[in-house]
This record gives C-alpha cells, structure tokens and sequence, in this order.
C-alpha cells in the first residue's frame, strides 16, 4: 500500500530558526522571552512564519511544544480546563516545553465570556514558555494580555527571500524553473510563504519544467476557482449577514462582479427570482455610475450590498445541485482591455511633459518603441517607476 506525500507546505516546513528567511529581528527577540519564560504574542500576515517559526525554535531546543486552538474553547472555564493544566504540568522527559495558543482571536468573540480575561490571569501563573499569535494584537479587548505579553512583529516575507526558498524546494525535487518564474511566484503570494510554495507545486504536478505560460494559466485558474466559490455562497445563501464580505477575498473589483452575476444568474435563478436579481444588479450599476461620474468612492458599499445581500435575498428559496459558473467573455474581455488601456495612458501622462504629444498619438507610436526597449535594457527607466516597468514589460 502507498503512501500518500505530504503537500509540500508541510514537507518542507522549517526544521530550524536558520531556515526560516526574512524574519531575523522577530526570531531573535521570539527565542530570548522563551529562554526567559516571558510570554509572547506574535502577530503578522498570513504566511509569514508565525507558527512555523515556534516549532523550528522547539526543534532547535529539543522542547516538547502543546499547541492548542482557540476554535476549541470560548470562556473561561473551558480555558482553564484546556490550557491550564498544560502550563502547570512539567514536561516530559525533563525537557523545556512551549505552549502555542494559535489564533488567540477567536476567544474573543461575541460569546466570550471572560476568556481573555482568564487567559490573561493563567500567564501570571505559568511554569512554561508562552506563544500566541493574534491577526490584530493592538485591538482595545488584547488590552490585558499586552500588559503581560512581549508583542513580536512579523513581517511579509520579501521577494528575495521567498525566491530563495522556492529554489531550494526546485533543486529538491528536480524541477528547472528560472529566476523570473519564480519571482513572479513569489509577488503573486504578497509574502505569504506557504502559499508561495503550494503555487509551485500546483505548478510542478506532473512536470519537471515550468514555463511562464503555465504560471498564467495557474493564475487565472486560481482566480476563477475563489470567484466560484464566491459566486456559490452568493446564490445559495438566504441570510444577509453571510454573504456581504463573500468578494472581499476574491481578486477581482466590484464592476468585474457584476458581470460575473450578469452571465450566472440565470443559470441560478428563473422567473420572479430571476427578475427580482436583475433589479439588484441593476441598482449596483446605478452606484457604480455615480461613483465613475462623480467620484464618490463611499458608494461602493452600497453597490456591494446590491451585488451580495441584493442577489442573495432575490430568491424565495435556493436552487439545488451544483451549477458550473461561467465568465461573461465578450464584456469582461471589453472592459479588461479598456482597463488596460487606462492603465497604458496613465503611465503615458506622466512622460507628456518630456515627449510633447498628447495621448492617442503616444499610444499608438510610442508605446510600442518605449516597451522594446524597456525589455531589452533593464537600466533604462525614462523617468517611470519600476512598478510601472514592471506593468509594461510583463
């Protein structure tokens, strides 16, 4: 019988502090409160080590590490019962030992009932090392814990850094990806390493060469893979509350949205339901006018309550089965490309000075030199910044 392999975010999990990249301060400060007993809070993006970096500081010690999840407890008797226990008992064997509260946040929901309070209360009493990770340690309810905390930044994993890695993981498995494949890997994740490293090896499966094609068509794919999953939440949802953040997370603007719902909506909903949707739709392309012609950007939470609650709440009931969503082709091709060539003329504005020509003539004989020449000599910048270089060049 064989085994399964582990995702590569898990089999190349750091093993030591001296794997861990772009984190030196953080790591340097994490290891001298837990020689001291001092408890810590690490807080920082998704992705950027915390939790990894407590395990490869256990491995370096030889420590035994407890982690417990705040999903698991809300109030203060269940963590009395969860973590109090664990900070009074010795370790095993003799050994130092670490408790890692993961995701401290979640005990401080609106059915808490003094849990942090009671957290707070069980440091000033514990025999072990402490480390919990908060997305937002500064907010007013963490007050108590900081008071008894050393509070460590992390911070995103540079490009450079997180090249590295990647590297490291292609001259393991035996895989040719160049430099620039992988930085582009690397900018796509924003920092995150382990969503860096499931990016190649989405991009690995089956083959030992990557070209920059395949990073394109993993994008895209990606992309409409979390618009489905928002579009499903949408459609199959009755409760407003559920869906109003279902696009904060997926990589497209809200005018991308809409025609996202325009093409799926009547694979979702007929009749009353159908024309009920199309009224939310359209009450969102009002908003959105009015934010393009005016430039009232506070408009758009009501197009996004138009284009969530708005859609959710058309129908009587939710339609059963799955339905494969689609991309609205011709317009969303349209309204890419007029995208693009907005982008194209705004970084044309800022040369008008130095060039003297207005923008139609720049566009159509100038452009096309200025971007040959960018590509084959990387020095050249004609006054542009490098993300503008970047956008054109790629």
């Amino acid at each position: 019988m064989t085994s399964i392999p582990l995702p590569w975010a898990e089999q190349y999990q750091p093993q030591s502090l001296q794997e861990i990249k772009g984190q030196d301060q953080a790591l340097s400060l994490l290891q001298r409160c837990v020689a001291q007993k001092k408890p810590v809070i690490l807080s920082g993006p998704v992705g950027c080590g915390k939790t990894a970096s407590v395990y490869a500081l256990a491995q370096d010690l030889q420590y035994e590490i407890i982690e417990v999840n705040t999903s698991d407890f809300r109030d203060k008797n269940s963590i009395h019962q969860i973590v109090g226990s664990s900070l009074q008992q010795q370790s095993l064997f003799s050994k130092g030992k670490i408790i890692l509260v993961d995701e401290v946040d979640g005990i401080a929901g609106n059915q808490d009932r003094g849990g942090v309070q009671a957290l707070a209360q069980l440091l000033t009493e514990a025999k072990q090392a402490v480390v919990m990770t908060a997305n937002d340690p500064w907010d007013s309810k963490f007050n108590v814990l900081r008071k008894s905390s050393q509070v460590i930044e992390f911070q995103p994993v540079g490009t450079q850094a997180l090249v590295a890695v990647l590297q490291q993981i292609c001259s393991k498995e035996g895989v040719q990806c160049s430099e620039e494949i992988l930085k582009k890997v690397a900018r796509k994740a924003q920092g995150d390493v382990r969503a860096a490293i499931t990016d190649l090896e989405m991009l690995t499966r089956g083959k030992t060469t990557v070209t920059l094609d395949d990073v394109d068509f993993l994008e895209e794919r990606l992309r409409e893979q979390s618009m489905s999953d928002a579009l499903r939440l949408v459609f199959k949802s009755t409760k407003a509350e559920e869906v109003v953040d279902a696009f904060d997370r997926v990589d497209s603007d809200l005018p991308e949205v809409l025609l996202w719902l325009d093409e799926n909506l009547p694979r979702e909903y007929t009749a009353e339901d159908l024309h009920h949707g199309y009224q939310a739709l359209s009450g969102a392309d009002v908003f959105h006018g009015r934010i393009m012609r005016w430039q009232h950007w506070r408009f758009l939470v009501y197009m996004n309550a138009f284009l969530t609650a708005g859609v959710a709440l058309a129908k009587r009931e939710k339609k059963d089965g799955f339905v494969d969503y689609k991309r609205n082709g011709r317009i969303l091709r349209y309204w890419m490309a007029k995208q693009k060539r907005l982008k194209r003329q705004g970084i044309l504005s800022t040369m008008r000075g130095d060039i003297h020509g207005s923008s139609t003539p720049l566009m159509k004989e100038v452009l096309p030199y200025l971007i040959f020449m960018l590509r084959k000599n990387k020095r050249m910048t004609f006054g542009l910044s490098q993300e503008d270089i970047r956008y054109l060049v790629q």
